[in-house]
């Protein structure tokens, strides 16, 4: 056998050279390019499909639902794509499986909203309707325990009837518990059903100072439901300006609907107007 040094000490230092230009060179155009990419991914904005995907990947569950949406519907910066969007709700539902055998209430209501999506509310397939009976009987116990989420999620379920028998005046007590403490949809919920004079008459200023209270808690359709109100006069004093601004804290919260109610309100002002409001806007916060 040839000794390895004897055929690099025959070759002609032409050869070496060569071969060492070419192998910097690769090294140097792969080193570049992941450079370069990473200041590419870095420089642009990422669309909301593109942050989703991210998180997803990450092992988030809701990511991996939010994904599944934007791909159904083609929006985000999602292509349209069906099958794509089938794995992504596969990959929710090994997360969400899994934390549903620890006896996690809330897990086995996202099994059963995924299970349910595209059918109608009262003709829900029997996978779905199991995990909402498994989803509430978790959630009773952690409410009867005090846990907020258990409250939150049994006031719910009970508001709606997901897995029980509708009764909205004891969803009232659980949500009004789990109001208290801050939970802005159980706040929001809540709203809707004093609006509704579940205890007595309609209440609209309380449903809108609730309204509000979900909304400076963060919910992106509490933030879309004070602007409805200030536009109709329900529970606030009438203000198309008011209205608008709520409505743009909305649509930044990525609520379709608020920006679509943006729209409609600017075709109302003259272009002086609007660049009054939208002025004004760039100082405003929801309070």
């Amino acid at each position: 056998m040839q000794d390895p040094a004897a055929v690099f000490s025959d070759m002609k230092p032409i050869y070496l050279l060569v071969g060492l230009v070419v192998i910097t060179t690769a090294v140097v155009w792969f080193m570049a390019r992941d450079l370069i990419g990473h200041q590419l991914d870095w420089s642009r904005p990422l669309t909301p499909f593109q942050y989703k995907r991210r998180l997803a990947r990450r092992g988030d569950a809701r990511a991996c639902v939010a994904c599944a949406d934007m791909l159904e519907k083609g929006t985000g910066g999602a292509p349209y794509n069906r099958e794509v969007a089938l794995s992504f709700l596969d990959a929710a539902l090994y997360i969400y499986r899994r934390d549903a055998t620890r006896g996690d209430g809330y897990a086995w209501l996202k099994i059963a909203e995924i299970h349910s999506r595209g059918h109608h509310p009262l003709n829900i397939p029997q996978t779905a309707d199991r995990a909402y009976h498994n989803a509430f009987r978790y959630n009773l116990a952690a409410a009867s325990a005090g846990d907020l989420n258990g409250l939150a999620f049994a006031g719910y379920q009970l508001r709606f009837g997901l897995g029980c028998i509708t009764d909205l005046h004891t969803a009232m007590d659980y949500l009004e518990a789990a109001a208290n403490r801050g939970h802005a949809p159980s706040i929001k919920f809540l709203a809707e059903l004093y609006l509704s004079g579940i205890r007595g008459k309609p209440d609209p200023v309380t449903a809108a100072r609730l309204f509000r209270a979900a909304a400076t808690a963060g919910d992106p359709e509490a933030l879309e439901r004070v602007g409805d109100n200030f536009l109709s006069a329900t529970g606030e004093l009438a203000s198309r300006e008011q209205a608008y601004f709520w409505y743009a804290s909305a649509a930044r919260r990525g609520r379709g609907a608020a920006q679509r109610k943006m729209e409609r309100l600017e075709e109302t002002w003259t272009p002086k107007q609007l660049r009054d409001v939208q002025e004004r806007l760039q100082s405003w916060a929801p309070a």
